[in-house]
């Protein structure tokens, strides 16, 4: 009997240690939800299921799916900083429903803008994903509609119709900007294809793809760069984090360490090569836009397709 005291301090000792060790596993094996939108889902839900390490990790050329690059980039930038975790996307139809998803706790971390995101406390952001300038976006329009032969400058695009998607505030600024003849909004990124596809506009501001053509398909709709002019975007952008999240200040925590690395090996470099966001074939085209002007907060006049 007089050996039980001792007995009883080995057990509790092993079961305070259990749940120590239960706690550590919970931390370290999270599910960390991302938004993605539809268009970019099947893409990415394949990738998932191929088990490929070559299309999680950019080492893919041609790989224009821009959401699969987020998760890339998120998935890594976790793991780079020490935060053992996986990365699950779930389905949201557009960036401004991915903005409230984060903001409500339905979904976890995204890649924004940093206007975007909430100075409140329903959201965190990292630091600098990509830098000010780093972002490059196409004149998009159908094939139909490019004269290979002719030189575009900005006199040419203020005499076409330009459509976007209001809620994506620094493409509608860029665009506003070039003072198309109209501008027109849609809201998704489906409906921004249909609208040049049916002849009511003549381009849109695009990611460049990493194809040998560049050209970018939505729903059956393909669109090609109009050449020799590109826009850059004159923001950062920053992973956004919702407060909700358990440990949500861990999370920046790690994701911060993480970004610094992937930045330092030129993982994130790669990742804006292969996803075509940074295509060496139009370093030379003419940035159409300052990367010096201003956001501004007032609204746009607008028609809505």
């Amino acid at each position: 009997m007089r050996f039980r005291p001792v007995i009883l301090i080995i057990a509790a000792s092993f079961a305070v240690f259990g749940m120590v060790s239960g706690a550590h596993a919970t931390e370290q094996n999270r599910t960390i939800r991302i938004p993605v939108k539809q268009a970019d889902m099947d893409g990415l839900d394949a990738c998932i299921r191929s088990g490929s390490e070559d299309c999680r990790k950019c080492r893919q050329a041609n790989q224009s799916n821009l959401s699969l690059m987020q998760y890339t980039l998120l998935r890594e930038a976790l793991a780079a900083g020490g935060f053992d975790a996986t990365v699950e996307p779930v389905l949201s139809p557009n960036s401004e429903r991915s903005r409230k998803m984060i903001e409500a706790g339905q979904a976890d971390v995204k890649t924004d803008w940093i206007f975007n995101i909430a100075t409140d406390d329903s959201t965190l952001r990292t630091e600098p994903l990509f830098l000010t300038g780093e972002i490059e976006k196409g004149l998009y329009a159908r094939r139909d509609f490019i004269d290979a032969d002719r030189q575009i400058g900005l006199a040419d695009i203020k005499t076409m119709r330009a459509v976007g998607i209001r809620n994506w505030r620094l493409d509608w600024q860029v665009l506003e900007s070039l003072s198309p003849a109209t501008l027109s909004s849609a809201a998704t990124t489906i409906q921004v294809f249909a609208v040049i596809d049916a002849g009511r506009a003549d381009f849109t501001l695009l990611e460049f793809s990493s194809q040998e053509d560049m050209g970018r398909e939505v729903d059956g709709i393909r669109l090609y760069p109009i050449p020799n002019v590109k826009i850059s975007l004159p923001a950062t952008q920053h992973f956004m984090v919702s407060a909700r999240l358990e440990n949500a200040d861990k999370v920046v925590d790690a994701l911060n360490r993480g970004i610094r690395t992937l930045r330092e090996s030129g993982f994130i470099q790669r990742c804006l090569v292969n996803s075509g966001v940074i295509n060496p074939a139009v370093a030379y085209w003419q940035t159409l836009n300052s990367m010096t002007e201003t956001i501004r907060a007032e609204p746009a006049t607008v028609s809505t397709q």
